[in-house]
């Protein structure tokens, strides 16, 4: 594929994944949850970069069904999370038996940018709830509103648990524009069981949460 590198702009051609099986591929998911997925280094600045564009990243042993698109699609969101519901009945709805079996339960996601696809798999490795963890990030904006101003819209990147930290839950926060990390948060262990123990209320109340695009920045920064 043909990308520009986010520093100096030249363009310049790189092979990169179109989709991508986690359980065919561990290694690859590894990289995800490191931050380091198709980290390359530009040909002419020597910036590292992780190239935006199109992949569909499955995992059918854990249930995950994520499409990853570029930032620059994001205004898009609406009409790409229908294509994506769309897909999945198609090839799914009259699948035989075995298959049917292997995709139960499944929940497409969508997210855009490099950033938000480790986020999505890293949610899936932690065995949490996509639409608590939004949840979670819309009440930490709430209450740390003071820290994440000065930076303009951004958003929370979960980053995993800090163990040697009372295993608060690690956020990076990223402006939403670029998809660059600009500073962290951490929230409290019980965060997620706090909003779990609300899910009803988060069900009636946050309804968007629980379609492919379940995203804070739904209800941060409207349509």
């Amino acid at each position: 594929m043909r990308v520009s590198c986010p520093a100096c702009a030249v363009v310049q051609e790189h092979r990169l994944f179109e989709s991508l099986n986690g359980d065919r591929v561990p290694a690859q998911v590894r990289r995800i949850l490191e931050g380091t997925f198709e980290l390359i280094e530009c040909s002419a600045c020597a910036a590292p970069f992780r190239p935006e564009h199109r992949m569909l990243f499955s995992h059918l042993s854990r249930r995950a069904w994520i499409v990853m698109f570029p930032l620059s699609e994001r205004e898009e969101f609406a009409i790409l999370e229908r294509g994506v519901t769309l897909t999945l009945e198609r090839n799914f709805g009259a699948a035989p038996p075995v298959v049917a079996e292997q995709v139960s339960g499944l929940r497409p996601r969508i997210v855009f940018g490099q950033h938000m696809l480790s986020d999505a798999v890293r949610a899936v490795d932690a065995g949490l709830d996509p639409a608590l963890l939004e949840a979670a990030k819309l009440f930490a904006f709430r209450r740390h509103l003071a820290q994440l101003m000065p930076h303009g819209p951004t958003e929370l990147c979960f980053e995993g648990f800090a163990p040697a930290d009372d295993g608060r839950l690690r956020f990076g926060v990223h402006r939403l524009r670029d998809g660059r990390r600009v500073d962290a948060l951490a929230l409290p262990a019980d965060a997620i069981a706090e909003v779990r123990a609300g899910q009803d209320d988060v069900e009636r109340e946050l309804p968007d949460l629980f379609q492919p695009y379940a995203s804070a920045s739904r209800y941060l920064y409207g349509p």
